[in-house]
């Protein structure tokens, strides 16, 4: 398991604040990615809101990334 560091929200009415997750390991076609830089957008606002009554939490919005590529698996080689 991979150790994470991010900023969550628990519920549609918190703040983000540090959260730390365990994510699996690079399998074949996945890329580890060491993120630099993120956006925040409208609807990330709206999906950490519950605005659309989907959500899940916890919720590490930011979809919108910049970051420099760590590690690939075996079969992501066409990248």
């Amino acid at each position: 398991m991979l150790k994470t560091k991010g900023y969550a929200v628990h519920s549609a009415e918190s703040k983000l604040e540090s959260f730390e997750f365990e994510r699996r390991e690079v399998n074949a076609k996945d890329v580890l990615i060491e993120i630099m830089y993120c956006g925040v957008c409208h609807s990330d606002i709206h999906q950490a809101h519950n605005d659309w009554r989907n959500s899940i939490y916890p919720m590490v919005p930011g979809h919108e990334i910049v970051g420099r590529v760590k590690r690939n698996g075996r079969g992501s080689n066409e990248i």
